[in-house]
C-alpha cells in the first residue's frame, strides 16, 4: 500500500535507497499517514482522500464531502438492515418462530372503510407505502372509535395493483383528506393467521396461502385483505395477528 500511496502522491517517502529500493518515512509525516488511513476507512476513495489531504477544498466543501458520505452511510445502513430483517424472516419461518394458523376456507363480510390508496408497479413498494398510509389515516381519524380492526387491501389493476391503508369507523362521517371506500362480501376465500413479533415474514405467509390456493385448483379473485387483529401499537400484546385473507373462485 505504501508503494501505491507512493505512485498516486498521496504520502511520498522521505527517501529511498536507491540499491534496495527501501522507503523510509520522517516522523513529521505520521500526521498525514495517519490522517489518510483515517479516510480510507471512512470509505472515502483515494482520489477523494487526496483532495481532502492536500487542503484543496474549502471548509464548506469539506462539510459538505463528509455530509455526503454520511448520508451515504446511512444508507447503507438501512439496506443492510432490511436484509438482516428478511434473513431473520427466513430464519424464524424455517425454525417456525413466524406460526401460521391451518388455510380456512369461509365467506367474508363486506366493509365499510376509510383509507388512503396508491398504485404501486412493485412489490416491494407495499412496505415502503402502507406503513406511511396507516399512520396519516390514523393521524385523521383521531379519537373517532373504531368498529372494527385496521385493514389493508389489494386490488389488481392492470400490471400493478391499488394498495390501501384503512381503517373502521362504522357510520362516522368520513375524515378529512381520507376517501370512503367498500369492499364487496366475498361468498368464498381462503384465510390464513399470521402471527409475530414483526411483519417480515409476512410476505412468506402470503406465498404460502397463494400456493394452497394453487394446490386446492381454486383462483384468486377480488381484493384480497390483511386484517390486523393485533398490533404492538393498541395495548394488546407486543407483536402482531394478522389473518391474510384471499377471495377465490
Amino acid at each position: 500500500m505504501l508503494r501505491h500511496y507512493d505512485r498516486l502522491g498521496l504520502l511520498r517517502p522521505q527517501r529511498v535507497d536507491g540499491f534496495t529500493g527501501y522507503r523510509s518515512y520522517a516522523a513529521a509525516q505520521l500526521a498525514r499517514a495517519n490522517q489518510l488511513v483515517g479516510l480510507k476507512e471512512l470509505g472515502f476513495t483515494l482520489e477523494q482522500v487526496g483532495v481532502l489531504l492536500d487542503g484543496e477544498l474549502s471548509e464548506a466543501e469539506v462539510v459538505a464531502l463528509m455530509r455526503a458520505r454520511r448520508d451515504e452511510l446511512r444508507g447503507q445502513m438501512a439496506a443492510d438492515e432490511h436484509r438482516l430483517a428478511a434473513v431473520e424472516a427466513r430464519l424464524r419461518s424455517i425454525e417456525k418462530e413466524n406460526p401460521m394458523s391451518d388455510y380456512v376456507e369461509t365467506s367474508l363480510p363486506g366493509l365499510s372503510l376509510v383509507q388512503l390508496s396508491v398504485h404501486i408497479e412493485e412489490m416491494a413498494q407495499i412496505e415502503e407505502e402502507i406503513s406511511g398510509m396507516f399512520q396519516q389515516v390514523n393521524a385523521a381519524v383521531g379519537a373517532l372509535p373504531r368498529s372494527g380492526p385496521g385493514v389493508a387491501t389489494y386490488t389488481l389493476d392492470g400490471d400493478g395493483m391499488i394498495a390501501a391503508a384503512a381503517e373502521q369507523i362504522g357510520d362516522a362521517p368520513t375524515p378529512e383528506g381520507l376517501e370512503a371506500a367498500t369492499v364487496p362480501p366475498a361468498p368464498r376465500a381462503l384465510t390464513v393467521r399470521y402471527t409475530g413479533r414483526d411483519l417480515s415474514g409476512i410476505q412468506q405467509a402470503w406465498q404460502g396461502l397463494v400456493a394452497e390456493i394453487e394446490a386446492r385448483g381454486l383462483t384468486p379473485t377480488g381484493t384480497c385483505r390483511e386484517v390486523y387483529d393485533v398490533t404492538p401499537f393498541d395495548g394488546a400484546g407486543a407483536g402482531w395477528s394478522v389473518d391474510l385473507q384471499q377471495p377465490v373462485a
